[in-house]
């Protein structure tokens, strides 16, 4: 799967605000990294719209970016 940019939707407390929409860069598996506070890697969702994708943080808050070693950015990048 080719990385791609996307529209990423958050799900908190049960809300969907779109002013914390942001982009992402989608990845394998159906994850999305995005950087808008903070580096993360969250699991997302697929809509009908293959721009859009949903992270429900209610569902799974992982932050797989936070559990990598140092090298992880590096090699996201060169992947």
């Amino acid at each position: 799967m080719e990385k791609r940019l996307v529209t990423v939707k958050y799900i908190f407390e049960g809300k969907q605000l779109d002013r914390e929409n942001e982009p992402g860069v989608l990845l394998p598996n159906n994850r999305v990294f995005v950087t808008k506070d903070f580096m993360s890697i969250y699991d997302a969702i697929e809509t009908d719209d293959p721009n859009l994708y949903i992270v429900d943080l209610d569902v799974n808050p992982k932050d797989y970016f936070a559990e990598q070693g140092n090298d992880f950015l590096i090699n996201l990048i060169v992947a």
